[in-house]
Order: C-alpha cells, then sequence, then structure tokens
C-alpha cells in the first residue's frame, strides 16, 4: 500500500538507507554514504509532502520523493522536453524485500502522481557507478539523455527522461 511519508517513518527509511549504503559499499558504489540522504532530507520531504511509502502487512519497505525540485545542473542537459517536469529522488526498498517490483512499484506511483498533477513527463538522475538504478530505470522506460558533474563526485551522474 502506498500513502503519504509521515514523521514517525524516518527511522525505518534511515535503517533501509544505511542498509543500503553497506550493500552500495560493497558494490565499489560511493552515491550515498554517512553524509548523505540524511534523516533531516526525509523530514523535510515529510514537511513538503512529497515523500511517499510503500507499506507491506503496517512496515514501511519502501520510500520515495516525489517532486519538481530540479538541481540547477540540470540546465547543463539536453532534455527531450522543455517546461514543466516530475522528478523522484532517494528512492529506497528494504533489502531483505529486493527482487520483488518493489522498487518498480515506487517509480509507477511516482509516474501516476506526475500523472494526476497534469504533467505527464518525468527527469531523473543517477550515479554512473549505480549499475541497478540505470538497470531498474531503463527496464521502466527511461531514456538516457546526458551526464552531469553532481555531488562534487568525481564521476558524473547519468539523467533520464520519461514520457507518461
Amino acid at each position: 500500500m502506498m500513502r503519504k511519508g509521515k514523521m514517525e517513518d524516518v527511522p525505518a527509511i534511515m535503517k533501509m538507507v544505511r542498509e543500503t549504503v553497506e550493500i552500495m559499499r560493497e558494490e565499489h558504489n560511493d552515491q550515498w554514504d554517512e553524509a548523505y540522504p540524511t534523516a533531516t532530507i526525509f523530514e523535510t520531504d515529510v514537511q513538503n509532502g512529497t515523500l511517499f511509502v510503500l507499506e507491506d502487512e503496517g512496515n514501511v519497505i519502501g520510500s520515495i520523493t516525489v517532486d519538481q525540485n530540479q538541481p540547477v545542473e540540470y540546465k547543463l542537459i539536453p532534455w527531450r522536453k522543455e517546461g514543466s517536469s516530475f522528478i523522484f529522488h532517494r528512492l529506497v526498498v528494504n533489502p531483505h524485500s529486493r527482487g520483488k517490483g518493489e522498487a518498480t512499484k515506487l517509480i509507477k506511483f511516482a509516474e501516476q502522481y506526475a500523472i494526476d498533477n497534469q504533467i505527464p513527463y518525468m527527469r531523473i538522475d543517477t550515479y554512473s557507478l549505480n549499475k541497478k538504478a540505470q538497470k531498474l530505470f531503463e527496464k521502466n522506460g527511461y531514456i538516457k539523455v546526458g551526464e552531469m558533474p553532481y555531488h562534487g563526485k568525481t564521476r558524473p551522474y547519468f539523467c533520464y527522461d520519461k514520457f507518461l
């Protein structure tokens, strides 16, 4: 079940983030670490009404932030459409629930949210070392449109978009 995130969801989300950071480290992917994302960022998402969670039997097993906040670096990208778009950020799934399609459910929710808000166009980015996210985005119909420097990383971030 998808629902709006609440402050009391943040500890469960942060537990998933910490476990995900460990997996990323094992995969030599430093997209997330102790400095990002933080509980404060998720709390701000809750306050902004942009955090959504996926529950299973009353437990939070994933979360996604859906908004229109684009990093300034997006101006460098040759997007396939100008104007308004929705972006999803900080997609995380409980590592113990992976492989069951939960990440795709969260993405499909974000896409429907954009459609419901009359903006049928999504933009997203992920670190070039995050091969799992790239595969997930491509499997869900996203097209790579460019690369950008971001978060002070030595490698680029890949940018994707999708018409809904």
